[in-house]
């Protein structure tokens, strides 16, 4: 039979007295004695010293106020030992020092559920203290007794009734203390998760703060990716461009001297293989430089972008915008690279004949799908359709739609068609620059990539 993940169902076992999870139960208990002991005694004794009502409670207030922070961060987290999460810290982050700290947490409600908390498992402490002496004891006894008894010491012979009932209640107690320290540990795990959990107001806190962390993460790691495209598109690709003119150049210079009648037929060769390659890593720089960060988009918006993206696609796409209005760099961004990989996946693997992409605002939404008549079986967990082998690139468009505050939906079942959908929020620009102001008209009129022979003309539709 397999062993129970938590305290709770393994305590309804038969097993439990030999599984592990009764000495999980002994060690939590025995923690839970070492604090609860000392602290008790000191707030007892701080008690006494002030003899009246007000003095004893101010004085444990006090101690609670001290020890509750420590004691709840210990307890969040070896919750965990009995099966289940820790507990998350329902305290909100502050930068504060000193007694401004100290006032910033006194406000919260979080700290006075943690005083409550050490209030109620103080005497669960001393509970499991006395059940921990109540083992020991009757190990002690189930030991002893046969021992004396062997021996013929009086004091035992002289009252055996007494003796064997003693044996008898010492040999119940051992498995009884097992159980009472599995109960111990599962009410002080359950007041953990009620009194030190996040409450509602705490974990919607937590949920902006992480989804603003998460957001301006993904803003740097943008902001990264628009400059490594600016270093290379003004750094490497115009050198790449001054090389070939170079390359070119002495191309020219090798035919002028040929004409001359000196031999320049090997060097003609080796220039002319030098400014193809030249002109090869350039092409290839231009298509990292689009990968990486489209210049089209940022210059001309999402609409542009995504023709212009079309444009160069094997397979026939039709464009079907409504979008004339410039968003968020970061909607747009996310919208340009879904459709980028669902028209990657359609080119490579879903043997597709026609695809279609519809960009349209409705309300506060931007609305993308992408849909083609391939093969179908694509999901969050591959890359690709079927038959593909597996990938990653769904999962991360899924993530990346996420982080900008949208959803990503795939409908795709085997044999076709499929349809990769994305909503996001239509949030505009902070302050559009001039360059950016132009209609969608002018947009799709500018100069597109030239288009090999036999490559598809795709169209964008007048909505």
């Amino acid at each position: 039979m397999r062993q129970p993940d938590r305290l709770a169902p393994a305590l309804r076992q038969p097993g439990y007295l030999v599984s592990r999870w009764l000495l999980q139960a002994w060690l939590f208990t025995s923690l839970t004695a070492i604090i609860a002991s000392p602290l008790g005694a000191t707030a007892m004794s701080g008690a006494m010293r002030w003899p009246t009502s007000f003095g004893s409670f101010a004085v444990l207030l006090a101690i609670m106020l001290m020890f509750s922070p420590l004691i709840a961060r210990l307890d969040r987290g070896r919750v965990r030992r009995l099966g289940g999460t820790q507990i998350a810290d329902p305290h909100s982050p502050t930068e504060l020092r000193g007694l401004r700290r100290v006032a910033f947490r006194l406000r919260e409600p979080a700290t006075w559920r943690e005083v409550a908390y050490v209030a109620v498992v103080l005497p669960i402490g001393w509970a499991a203290a006395a059940a921990h002496i109540a083992a020991v004891w009757a190990i002690f006894m189930v030991f002893a007794v046969p021992q004396y008894w062997m021996n013929g010491d009086a004091a035992w012979v002289d009252n055996a009734s007494g003796v064997v009932l003693g044996f008898l209640a010492a040999i119940v107690t051992i498995p009884a203390m097992g159980y009472v320290l599995g109960l111990l540990a599962l009410l002080q795990a359950a007041l953990a998760r009620a009194l030190l959990a996040p409450r509602g107001p705490e974990l919607r806190h937590q949920i902006e703060r992480l989804t603003a962390s998460r957001t301006s993460l993904v803003r740097s790691f943008e902001g990264d990716l628009r400059r490594i495209e600016r270093d290379l598109h003004d750094g490497v690709q115009q050198k790449l461009v001054t090389l070939t003119i170079a390359l070119g150049s002495a191309e020219l210079d090798a035919a002028d001297l040929a004409r001359e009648g000196l031999d320049v037929g090997r060097l003609h060769g080796h220039l002319s293989r030098a400014h193809d390659l030249a002109e090869a890593a350039l092409e290839d720089l231009r298509s990292t430089v689009r990968a990486i960060h489209p210049r089209v988009l940022a210059d001309h918006g999402l609409t542009a972008a995504v023709h212009e993206l079309t444009s160069r696609m094997p397979v026939p796409v039709v464009l079907a915008s409504t979008v004339e209005d410039r968003f968020d760099p970061e909607i747009e961004l996310c919208a340009y690279f879904v459709v980028s990989e669902a028209l990657t996946n359609v080119a490579r693997h879903s043997q597709a004949g026609r695809a279609r992409v519809v960009l349209a605002r409705d309300g506060e939404l931007l609305t993308v799908r992408v849909h083609d008549d391939g093969l179908g079986g694509a999901d969050f967990g591959s890359g690709a359709s079927s038959g593909a082998g597996s990938g990653t690139g769904l999962v991360g468009l899924r993530e990346r739609a996420e982080a900008a505050g949208g959803s990503l939906t795939v409908a795709s079942p085997p044999g076709g068609p499929t349809t990769v959908g994305l909503l996001l929020p239509a949030r505009a620009r902070a302050a559009a620059p001039d360059a950016e102001s132009r209609t969608a008209e002018q947009r799709t009129a500018e100069p597109r990539t030239a288009q090999p022979p036999s490559a598809p003309q795709n169209v964008t539709e007048t909505v």
